[in-house]
């Protein structure tokens, strides 16, 4: 029956491409009466080569920099509200979490890689964490759905994210922006473009972010300051080579979360109360955890805490990165070579989670692509490279849950090497075969050590009639240390993705496809006195898709039918070894199956009027994925219906949930009018976004639900003439609407105190700009 209503889907989607066709013929005239206007062209890389968007044979949404600065979007989380197959949450930390049409993972440490890959100016930033302080001087940013197995090769099972920035011009020019806000905002960006000679240009961006915590304990606060130098050589017009450094600081607070009870509300019946905060700590104070016989009490390591969290936390992270990429036009094609270097310093207390994590962590990475693209002006065109990536990670971190404590140091490598190619055969004008296929070879080693200690009520295991006695008040509790765990694993993961497509030119403005491509994710490792290894995920992903512009471009209508099976998904939950150490095991959860369908849409009404729409409907399943979990004298934490004890451990099988970040419906809807006023101009622009209940951990719990909800954003700016200058007001969030975009149950104390990472609140504020 699925089956049957996947065929179905695809065709309603092919017979609407032969009737909107037609119908584009025949109303074509019609545009002449609106003197001509078209929807704007777009240029994308998505695809490693430079093509118009309404031709790339994939399903890619491209975010202009000019709608990322009207839209405030400053961090990588708010992609959420502006492309609706894409889900970005905070972790536990500076940690961004992202999901694409339901494919992701929760990677909130150094041990596992995000699904999605993450490229500024076509560099792959490995840690996520290293993603920050990128949102400033765009020219766009593409979204590509579905894996990315052939060109962008490993961690893209998922899609991938391409931050391009503006490049250095030959014409002397700035421009700055300021914005005040609510929550202290004080936001400042300023580019300065300046041509040292008639082969050599320079441009300069800096930014300026900052707002008070969202949080009544301050955090999910603001603070950073970034800077990017450029510097373009183009001796001739066969050679250009442009250089690249940046710098990021992120202080402040960081994120936050509130406590979620039992019942399903929040603390005090007020969501924006900080989980370090007097009353949540006296809720972790009155909570009582079963193999300590007892309440929460302070951490184990008093130095830190007088409390069950403790009330300062902290984020001093720093993020610096060189890189360059010289393009050789030859008259068979073009070479592409990018060097590339990129060092981040983590050093951040975070309550995020419910629990401390105290890190202190160093990622370098050094990367080199080279790759030649033929001209496509010829039946064969070809793309072919080799890429290499050298990632060091070195950190020693805290988790101490109250109860529990571990202590780590580790020091991780990883050593990627790819060959990569495409081929493109027009076999007529309107049809055409593509292919890929991608090598790669991970080499992945780690040194590492762990101490963990815990609070144990011996009395609690006395079996009844005598027992359970409790260590009320702490009487006869005992710190019991577990055996320290040593580990120095190495493996490596070679794998072969591949690609097969075809493309068919209904009309000169439509484009129909089919493909097929592959995609691949290295296994890794973690602590554990067993196998601390885990294994790859992988992808299939099919997919049918039509891009057409009707009306004499002023009717954009594009729609992707999906079809992906994954296996192997790479997911981490709290476990205990063979020895009774608790660790934190990533495992590999057996299949899932994610189809769908996507609608995107834009209409220039009149030459002032634009309306735009992106509609996802996304059916996810877990078809397989069971896990173990330890017996702490209580059910585990999990609302999955099959859940049995045996050998002193839980089986758990929550096979038929739908995954996390998930949303079964999520649409995007935005109308900009503009209103000439002589030679200046009013711009309005309105915008909402929907999604339905979406399940934001991933213990398949009713409280770790979001419900459905509607977010609207609005700006009504004034702009002089050649935007010379502009004033515009802003109001994000309109409804001030309470949305929880992560949970994560206490380890210790299940669903009875479970934190919340929310979205920010109801945002407003002026912002003044200045071109020159």
């Amino acid at each position: 029956m699925k089956h049957e209503v996947t065929h179905a889907v695809v065709g309603s989607i092919l017979a609407f491409v032969a009737t909107a066709a037609t119908a584009g013929e025949t109303a074509a005239p019609a545009a002449e009466s609106i003197g001509g206007a078209a929807l704007e062209e777009i240029v994308v890389t998505a695809q490693r080569r430079e093509e118009n968007l309404q031709h790339a044979a994939i399903a890619v949404t491209a975010i202009t920099g000019s709608l990322m600065s009207d839209a405030n979007a400053i961090r990588v989380q708010d992609l959420t509200q502006l492309v609706p197959s894409l889900q970005v949450s905070t972790a536990a930390g500076p940690y961004p979490l992202f999901y694409l049409r339901g494919v992701g993972n929760f990677n909130g440490n150094a041990f596992s890689d995000a699904a999605i890959a993450f490229n500024v100016d076509g560099v792959y930033i490995s840690r996520p964490s290293s993603t920050s302080g990128t949102f400033y001087d765009l020219n766009r940013i593409e979204v590509l759905k579905g894996p990315q197995g052939t060109l962008y090769g490993r961690n893209a099972t998922g899609g991938a994210i391409n931050v391009i920035t503006n490049k250095p011009t030959d014409e002397l020019g700035g421009e700055a922006t300021i914005d005040f806000g609510n929550y202290g905002a004080k936001n400042f960006n300023g580019v300065l473009n300046v041509p040292l000679s008639q082969t050599v240009a320079a441009r300069l961006a800096v930014q300026s972010t900052q707002h008070d915590g969202y949080l009544s304990d301050g955090t999910d606060d603001e603070k950073g300051r970034a800077a990017r130098l450029q510097l373009k050589f183009t001796p001739n017009d066969a050679l250009s080579i442009d250089t690249s450094a940046d710098y990021y600081h992120q202080g402040g607070k960081g994120p936050g979360s509130t406590v979620i009870e039992s019942n399903g509300s929040f603390v005090d019946g007020n969501p924006r109360i900080g989980n370090t905060s007097a009353p949540i700590n006296a809720l972790y104070s009155q909570t009582f955890f079963f193999l300590a016989g007892n309440t929460f009490g302070p951490l184990l390591d008093k130095a830190l805490a007088v409390s069950p969290l403790p009330v300062s936390v902290r984020q001093d992270n720093d993020f610096w990165g060189l890189s360059a990429t010289a393009n050789w036009k030859t008259d068979a094609g073009t070479l592409t070579i990018i060097p590339a270097y990129r060092h981040g310093k983590l050093d951040y207390a975070s309550t995020a989670p419910g629990f401390l994590i105290d890190q202190r962590e160093t990622d370098k990475q050094g990367s080199f692509e080279a790759r030649f693209a033929s001209n496509t002006n010829q039946p064969l065109t070809y793309l072919a490279g080799i890429y290499y990536l050298d990632e060091k990670i070195g950190g020693h971190a805290i988790y101490d849950q109250q109860d529990n404590q571990s202590t780590q140091t580790y020091d991780l490598t990883t050593k990627s090497y790819a060959a990569f190619g495409r081929l493109g055969y027009s076999i007529s004008d309107s049809f055409r075969l593509t292919g890929g296929i991608r090598y790669t070879n991970d080499k992945k080693s780690m040194n590492g050590a762990l101490d963990a200690s815990a609070v144990i009520c011996p009395g609690s295991f006395i079996p009844p009639p005598f027992g359970p006695q409790f260590c009320f008040g702490g009487v006869g509790q005992a710190i019991v240390p577990s055996l320290p765990i040593h580990i120095s694993p190495s493996n490596s993961w070679k794998e072969t993705t591949w690609r097969g497509g075809v493309e068919y030119d209904v009309t000169p403005a439509s484009l129909l496809y089919a493909t097929v491509e592959t995609g691949f994710k290295a296994g890794g490792f973690f602590f554990s006195h067993d196998a601390p290894v885990y294994q790859p995920e992988k992808i299939t992903a099919y997919s049918v898709g039509s891009k057409n512009r009707f009306l004499d471009n002023r009717l954009q209508l594009n729609a992707e039918v999906y079809y992906w099976l994954y296996k192997g998904q790479q997911v981490s939950e709290i476990g205990q070894d063979s020895t009774g150490t608790v660790i934190f095991p990533t495992s590999n959860v057996g299949k899932s199956t994610l189809k769908g369908v996507e609608l995107e849409g834009q209409y220039l009404i009149t030459p002032t009027t634009l309306f735009m729409a992106d509609l996802e409907y996304l059916d996810a399943t877990y078809n397989d994925y069971v896990y173990t979990a330890p017996n702490f004298g209580v059910p585990p934490t999990t609302a999955c219906p099959s859940t049995t004890l045996a050998g002193g451990k839980y089986q758990i099988n929550c096979s038929g949930q739908i995954p996390p970040q998930s949303p079964k419906r999520s649409f995007n809807f935005g109308l900009q009018q503009t209103f000439p006023i002589g030679n200046s101009s009013i711009v309005a622009d309105a915008r909402t976004h929907y999604q339905s209940a979406t399940l934001t951990g991933l213990e398949f719990a009713a409280i770790e639900m979001q419900g459905s909800y509607w977010m609207s954003d609005a700006t009504l700016g004034f702009h002089a003439p050649k935007d010379r200058w502009d004033v515009t007001g802003y109001i994000n969030n309109i409804s001030n609407r309470t949305v929880i975009q992560g949970t994560f149950p206490h380890p210790l104390a299940g669903f009875s105190l479970e934190a919340a990472t929310l979205r920010p609140p109801r945002t407003y504020g002026v912002r003044l700009g200045v071109k020159f």
